[in-house]
């Protein structure tokens, strides 16, 4: 796939659908509650690897590597992160309604 994205061209973006982010996080959690992360909190490559491999089973065609598990780890902890510190701003608030 080529999309653009301000202007550069982005070869190969790999594009997760709703049920594959849904199942990599159901995934993340199992593997945290088996506590398969390094003594630093962080998970190791094995455990992306792993990760990849089950994602390949739930979604056969996903072509998924540990690599995208890895960045997609990456960007939603970015994200998170982002949010977290918005929320924690005084007079910061959400509307549901909007």
């Amino acid at each position: 796939r080529v999309r653009r994205r301000r202007g550069f061209k982005l070869l190969n973006k790999r594009m997760w659908t709703d049920e594959e982010i849904e199942a990599f996080v159901r995934f993340m959690e199992e593997f945290v509650v088996d506590g398969t992360r390094s003594d630093c909190g962080q998970f190791r490559n094995t455990t992306f690897e792993k990760l990849a491999l089950k994602m390949i089973e739930r979604f056969p065609n996903c072509m998924l590597t540990a690599k995208h598990c890895k960045n997609k780890h990456k960007r939603m902890k970015e994200k998170y992160e982002y949010a977290a510190d918005m929320l924690a701003c005084s007079g910061f608030g959400w509307n549901e309604e909007k």
